[in-house]
């Protein structure tokens, strides 16, 4: 330690800046977490912080774990401003060879004390990560999400997608929604979201769908991909087929899911619509003023492999920027039922409107059913049948 005369270095500063094994500390750290308390050992760069307080935020740690079921984990470490500082004045005046941050050192010995303590396996992606902040002297425990991938299906008409803002608190949070912002009852996201979130000891869920319904509209066939995310769940080994049964038990008649499977953040950026190939089959109940004959309805099979330009609907403009999308209709099917009603099937992209392709929205939608027949018409019902992702 010639280069370093006249440095006093506690032994976990020392072993940093020496580039010492870190198994040889942790011993040490074991007599630190045993012992009742610690005066520090003098050091230069750390100011005895580490011996004094690595003991006590160890076991604030594994407290932490308790009650949580991990496969993996992972510390993380925060230092002071003043200790980088000095730990850069050391490497700048002394250049010590084989030196190493200390936090890469804290973490390495955080990680192996934590592995032998728990059992738990040490991982670079793991269930939890531990971070151990040394400028307040405490431990915050992050726990990764949990993402299940299945399908929904919506029964009844009426019941939105998202959860709505708390009407009591706007979103920030109170009694009355558990502190959430939001209230369950009457969406998908709600239904299905409260039984998942109590199966995994969850704090939240989000939904992330393959597009969305409207809250009128029901979603049929097959039913709509979706990924659930909970957040900071405490269980992680559930039991898929009973959970998806109680959540079909408690949703008799309004919602059903299937096909339950645990997925990855992945699956979402597929499920929201940034891969091109995605269809939906869409039924339609269409009301025309004036009536509709079958030699009118034959007019609409100008819409099979047209692509359809389409600004923004402005039922919607409040949420989504105003543009004009390109969209292709497949496939074009009518059943006419009486005077004025016919029932539509319509296979198209995902993202068209189609209550305005039947509208056609006072010209923001072209070619639709209005400018076609020459008569306004508009959906009065709507049923989603498929959403094929490929």
């Amino acid at each position: 330690m010639d280069e370093l005369k006249g440095i006093v270095l506690c032994e976990f500063c020392e072993a940093s800046i020496m580039g010492k094994p870190v198994d040889n500390l942790l011993n040490s750290l074991m007599s630190l977490l045993n012992s009742e308390s610690s005066s520090g050992e003098s050091c230069d760069l750390c100011g005895g912080l580490f011996s004094r307080e690595l003991g006590n935020m160890l076991r604030k740690a594994l407290i932490k774990l308790e009650g949580v079921e991990l496969s993996s984990v992972k510390a993380g470490v925060s230092l002071p401003a003043i200790l980088i500082e000095r730990e850069d004045r050391i490497r700048a005046n002394h250049n010590p060879p084989a030196m190493r941050s200390l936090k890469v050192t804290l973490t390495r010995l955080l990680d192996g004390a934590m592995s032998s303590l728990t059992g738990i396996k040490i991982s670079q992606e793991p269930d939890a990560i531990l971070i151990f902040d040394f400028e307040r002297g405490d431990v915050e425990l992050e726990l990764a999400p949990v993402f299940i991938f299945g399908r929904y299906r919506k029964l009844q008409r009426g019941i939105s997608q998202s959860r709505r803002k708390c009407p009591e608190c706007r979103g920030r949070g109170c009694e009355a929604c558990g502190w959430k912002g939001k209230i369950p009852q009457g969406s998908v996201e709600g239904i299905i979201g409260e039984v998942m979130s109590e199966f995994f000891s969850a704090e939240d869920y989000v939904l992330h769908g393959a597009g969305r319904e409207d809250v009128d509209v029901r979603m049929l066939g097959e039913g709509r991909p979706f990924v659930m995310e909970l957040v900071s769940p405490k269980r992680r080994s559930v039991d898929l087929r009973e959970m998806e049964s109680e959540i079909n038990r408690r949703a008799a008649g309004l919602i059903e899911v299937k096909n339950l499977e645990f997925s990855t953040r992945e699956k979402i950026r597929i499920l929201k619509g940034r891969s091109p190939n995605v269809k939906k089959l869409y039924r339609a109940l269409v009301e025309v003023e004036g009536g509709v004959d079958e030699r009118e309805l034959e007019l609409l099979k100008r819409l099979e492999g047209a692509v359809i330009r389409q600004r923004t609907p402005k039922r919607v403009l409040w949420r989504r920027a105003d543009i004009t999308r390109l969209k292709r209709v497949y496939e074009i099917n009518f059943k006419r039922i009486d005077d004025k009603k016919f029932e539509l099937f319509v296979l198209c992209d995902g993202g068209l409107y189609v209550k305005e392709l039947i509208s056609g929205d006072d010209g923001r939608t072209s070619p639709s059913i209005t400018e076609i027949l020459g008569k306004k018409s508009f959906c009065s019902e709507l049923d989603v049948l498929e959403v094929m992702v490929e």
